[in-house]
Order: C-alpha cells, then structure tokens, then sequence
C-alpha cells in the first residue's frame, strides 16, 4: 500500500469513514497541538525544522474544510468542554488558528509550550513522545484509524486488491513518516485496534479530486 503524488490514485476514503472519525475523536480528550506535533515531527525527521511555518500549506491543508462563512479550519481535537461523541461547533476554527502555533504564541499555551524554542524557533526536546502522550493525548493513546481517516480524507491511494482498514493506518504511518523502525514510539502515541464496520473504508477514485464536505447535520 502507497500514499503518492505520482501514480494515478485509485481510491478515496469513503464519507462513512471521515465522518466516523469526527465522532471518534470528538468523543475523546485530545489537545488540538497534536497537529501541530504531528506537522512538526515530520519536519524534524526530514531535517527542515528550522524552516517549519505554522501557516504552511502542508500543515493548514490537514485542518482546512468548506462550508463555514467565517471558518475555514476544521479539527475534531478538543481537550474542554462536553463531548457528545457527535461533531460540535467548536471544531470550526477561525483563520487565525496558525497565530496560536506559531512558536512565540505555542511557548505560552498550556500544553505544547515545549514546542517552542523561542519567539521564532521550534523545539524538539528527546522527551517528545513521552511529551505528547502526556500533555496532548493525556494519557491514552489515540486510534491510528481514527487519525489517518480524519487527516488523509483528500488524500488519493494506490491500492491493489481488497481495500481494508489497515490501507488507513499503513497511509497515515507513510504521510507522517513512521516507518517500521519507529513501532516502538508509533505505539506509544497510537492504537492499531480495528472496529467491525458497516460501511466500507474506501471507494474507487474518481477522476477529479473529490472534498469532503462538512455533515450536513453540523
């Protein structure tokens, strides 16, 4: 199984398996720098920490979302409030989420500050997964699952043979680079547990990209 740009995708996940993702981790405590962490691992590991931007493409494109006049960001990651396992209002956020990330403004929030070197540098302590199954998942390792069906939902995959929903796990371990050699850490942040499902994982790509618009019942 492979996540790339390069060969014509042949599958999607399906609307059923973003929209249980959204009510997966809406159900959960989940401190919404996780994406911010996840974001800047991958730079770390690719040696380009130091160019990391809060506003870049490539992060804001996992949150981003139609469908809201004055919100264009999108993120089932709350670590307050009651959660009714259904998607809230709260997971809509303003343009200026990228503001709250930035490495002077994540120094000062609580959970994450580690992140942030600086006023305009990242951090990278050695403690990190210790750091983010404590502060940002509160100790409880997050559905592998849940994560790559909400944050790969307009990716494309070249897939042969029966999709399954380890096609969703073994793509989010490719797009945030953890490899085999990072099993022991990947496990420390995630579970790989697989539900019984009535609805299938994935569809057959279709020629034009296709977004995945907010519920209608949001």
């Amino acid at each position: 199984m492979t996540v790339t740009d390069t060969p014509t995708p042949t599958h999607v996940l399906t609307r059923d398996a973003v929209r249980w993702s959204i009510d997966v981790l809406g159900a959960l405590r989940l401190h919404p720098t996780f994406v911010m962490y996840l974001y800047l691992r991958e730079q770390q590991r690719a040696g380009t920490l130091a160019t990391a931007s809060a506003t870049s493409h490539e992060l804001l494109s996992l949150i981003k979302m139609p469908g809201h006049p004055t919100k264009p960001y999108y993120f089932p990651l709350i670590d307050r409030g009651k959660r009714t396992g259904k998607p809230l209002p709260t997971f809509w956020r303003a343009q200026n989420i990228a503001g709250s990330w930035s490495p002077g403004s994540i120094r000062r929030l609580q959970g994450g500050a580690w992140l942030g070197a600086d006023e305009s540098a990242y951090a990278w302590p050695d403690d990190h997964v210790e750091l983010a199954l404590r502060q940002m998942l509160y100790n409880k390792p997050v559905s592998a699952l849940a994560v790559g069906a909400y944050f790969l939902r307009n990716d494309g995959f070249v897939l042969s043979g029966d999709p399954v929903a380890q096609d969703v796990i073994a793509g989010f371990r490719a797009r945030f680079d953890y490899p085999q050699n990072s099993e022991a850490e990947f496990l420390q942040l995630f579970t790989t547990d697989v539900p019984e499902a009535l609805f299938d994982w994935f569809e057959t790509a279709q020629p034009a990209p296709v977004l995945i618009e907010e519920p209608a019942d949001v």
